[in-house]
């Protein structure tokens, strides 16, 4: 069979090279089409009920802060002709087509003093350039952090939509219409959306950096290595088509590149490139012992073939294993990883064995084989054993994290701007908590009411809203004080014509409560707040409830029930990897062994975490769960050369296969973590922090895994294979 198979590539060559460059021309030139979208609202995977609950929840209350916002700033305290222009500067956005409404100061302008609005007081009492002075009654919530910041020197405009038109139409009508409203206002543009579109572009512009800094960084430093430019970029050539054809099939499927997917081509690439690199290593060896082309191809299919397919094999189960996540974006992720590290094991194993047989040189042994020296490793098997061992105790510190914010970038002016708008406004994230209870009970809204008090101070809330500040902008404040008065205030709204639709319903029987939430707001600030509301839930009346609803509680459950699941994800892959190296090494004992250096990189990364006190989240997590298929790799190489040395020489002992073993293939497995370690350096160039710590974990697991290897899989063999290295093992029979 492998004979048929080296002839088809003989005879074939001119064909296979043909249909390699057509499809790596035709790969370029769809290529331009990767559709790129940071979105990671796409939330629990199977939960159909829960996401129902949500939809149901937003078409009763649906948000009614605007799907942009600005805001124009002073130095200065605002006057009420600051507010005047800026509602002329609000009609001028009425008008465009892509707007249906625009929520402007004109409520703060109309709103009444003493009998007189604050419009007519400056025209009684004066120019309108006097600094604005507002009372600090509990309806003044209503305004202070919405429609003007709490220091007065900064205006917000809230704009929504017209019903079919798409957001990105919106958001450039806008940035066309950032007219200031004074001399010398800092315009602002925030909103989720508009923060999202513009990571879109972020995301596409990272990609192209990070993959074009890791192929340059590759094609310098590789023939360093490799003292040839034929050995060197022979492997860098075809694994780039890999993932040229990988990224075409992504394309062609109609898939878009999220945040998640960052990290996918870059990992193809190293493992594809690990691939070609064992292979051609053993050709050019072959070639290097007088060989022919034919007999150097079958010599390097037969010694490490099969190593290549099994590790291919055990990466694709890394990335398979999670599946088992319950989050759409890691699902995704696990998917096309899995069909990209496909794709290139079968370009690699088709197009690379061609690429030689047109360039196959004349051969030359590894020329950095001579720093393998089994002797030196030997001696650093302790000290490095307990220094793995050090890190890896860490992981008794590690925390769990998995605040949506650690993705967006500081750097970034929008995302600066959506701080400050946090900061000085009630902020863009809304916390909504779903209330079922007969609002006119007056025992509610007490209860409403000192809940809203309480948790406007809870750290990382920036502000709050509810029906009962409408109660409190309706009635005075003698009126709502009384005892009858949250239920006259209740009744009051169920027959006013600016009934708040968004806060509570007509029946009075349901209500939405909406709390802001700054940048920072992470899982533990969260979980803390969700208990916060549930001890208030305990206290409602007439068999009452109160749970957090929307999008925002829907993403840190997903999250954290992801970060849960990623054990049941390294599980899975523990396990298929065992069965995958018991069935190679036909020895349940040398598979177990196998498995502990290949653990190590994990508690190591886990352990750093810990000590250096960073919380375990997305772009950890996602490596730590692959790890064990990218780390094993290294290991199967080294373990089915053992294997095969073992039948050549069934009368030396394990040091001396084990040593030759790692002079034959510790080469290739140097390069190959080099290569790795090139790739994680190159993430961390990335804006996006789940990338620089895809790239930081990645490092780490390229250099504990080559430690773990090369020392400690060694010593491993030799103390659990007790034998005299000095006498010769026996002959099987």
């Amino acid at each position: 069979m492998l004979n048929k198979w080296i002839n088809l590539l003989i005879r074939g060559r001119w064909g296979f090279a043909t249909i390699l460059i057509a499809a790596m021309t035709a790969s370029l030139w769809i290529m331009p089409e990767l559709n790129f979208s940071f979105n990671l609202g796409r939330m629990l995977r199977g939960d159909e009920a829960r996401v129902v609950d949500v939809k149901e929840f937003y078409s009763t209350f649906p948000p009614s802060d605007g799907h942009v916002m600005l805001s124009a700033s002073a130095d200065r305290t605002l006057t009420v002709n600051d507010l005047r222009a800026t509602e002329a500067w609000a009609d001028q956005l009425r008008a465009l087509p892509e707007v249906k409404t625009v929520i402007s100061p004109n409520l703060l302008l109309n709103l009444k003093l003493d009998g007189f609005t604050l419009d007519e007081w400056a025209r009684l009492g004066g120019t309108g350039s006097e600094p604005l002075v507002l009372g600090d009654g509990p309806g003044m919530e209503t305004f202070k952090g919405n429609l003007i910041s709490r220091d007065l020197k900064s205006v917000a405009l809230y704009l929504v939509k017209e019903k079919g038109m798409s957001r990105r139409a919106l958001h450039d009508a806008v940035e066309r219409t950032m007219n200031p409203p004074w001399p010398d206002a800092k315009l602002r543009i925030v909103g989720t959306d508009y923060l999202l579109q513009q990571m879109g572009g972020l995301l596409r512009s990272n990609f192209r950096a990070v993959l074009l800094l890791e192929v340059i960084a590759l094609l310098l430093i590789i023939p360093f290595f490799m003292r040839s430019l034929r050995r060197a970029y022979l492997p860098v050539l075809i694994s780039w088509a890999a993932l040229s054809f990988y990224l075409s099939i992504f394309i062609l499927a109609g898939q878009k590149f999220g945040p998640m997917h960052l990290a996918g081509p870059g990992l193809i690439l190293i493992i594809g490139l690990a691939d070609a690199i064992h292979l051609q290593q053993k050709f050019d060896d072959a070639r290097a012992e007088g060989l022919g082309i034919t007999e150097s191809l079958r010599a390097m299919f037969r010694s490490v073939g099969k190593a290549c397919a099994l590790t291919s094999l055990t990466t694709v189960c890394g990335f398979l294993s999670l599946l088992v996540a319950q989050h759409e974006e890691i699902y995704d992720f696990g998917i096309w990883c899995a069909i990209g590290v496909a794709t290139a094991y079968v370009t690699v194993i088709i197009f690379l064995p061609v690429a030689l047989i047109f360039f196959p040189g004349k051969g030359a042994p590894a020329p950095m084989r001579s720093l393998i020296n089994t002797r030196v490793l030997r001696r650093f098997a302790a000290p490095v054993t307990v220094l793995l061992v050090i890190l890896a105790a860490g992981v008794f510190r590690t925390k769990m994290d998995s605040s949506l914010d650690r993705e967006l970038p500081e750097s970034l002016e929008v995302v600066q701007n959506g701080n400050w708008f946090a900061e000085n406004f009630r902020g863009l994230d809304r916390i909504e908590v779903d209330l079922h209870a007969d609002l006119r009970d007056p025992k509610v809204f007490t209860l409403v009411e000192r809940m809203q008090n309480d948790l406007r101070t809870f750290p990382g809330i920036s502000g709050s809203r509810s029906y009962v500040d409408a109660i409190q902008m309706t009635l005075a404040p003698d009126v709502v004080e009384t005892e009858d008065g949250p239920m006259l205030g209740v009744q009051a709204l169920g027959s006013g014509g600016a009934f708040p639709e968004t806060l509570l319903n007509r029946d009075l029987d349901r209500a939405c409560i909406v709390f802001y939430r700054t940048r920072g707001f992470g899982t533990d600030g969260y979980e803390a707040f969700r208990d916060r509301v549930a001890d208030y839930a305990d206290e409602l009346p007439g068999g009452g409830t109160m749970k957090l609803n929307g999008s925002l509680p829907m993403f840190y459950d997903s999250t954290t029930l992801m970060s849960k699941t990623m054990v049941m994800s390294l599980a899975c892959s523990l396990a298929m990897i065992t069965i995958i190296l018991i069935v190679v090494l036909r020895s349940v004992k040398l598979a177990l062994l196998c498995l502990v250096p290949n653990a190590i990189p994990l508690l190591v990364v886990a352990g750093i975490s810990g000590w250096m006190g960073a919380s375990l989240h997305l772009g950890i997590l996602i490596v730590f769960s692959i790890g064990l298929g990218l780390a094993v790799d290294d290991t199967i190489h080294l373990m089915v050369r053992f294997k095969q040395l073992q039948k050549e020489k069934p009368n030396d002992s394990h040091r001396t296969l084990m040593d030759e073993a790692i002079v034959s293939t510790g080469f290739a497995i140097v390069l190959t973590s080099v290569v790795l370690l090139i790739s994680a350096a190159c993430f961390l160039s990335s804006s996006f922090t789940t990338l620089r710590w895809t790239g930081v974990t990645l490092g780490i697991v390229a250099i504990t895994a080559l430690l773990a290897d090369l020392i400690v899989l060694p010593w491993l063999i030799e103390k659990f294979n007790r034998t005299d290295p000095t006498k010769p093992r026996p002959a099987s029979t």
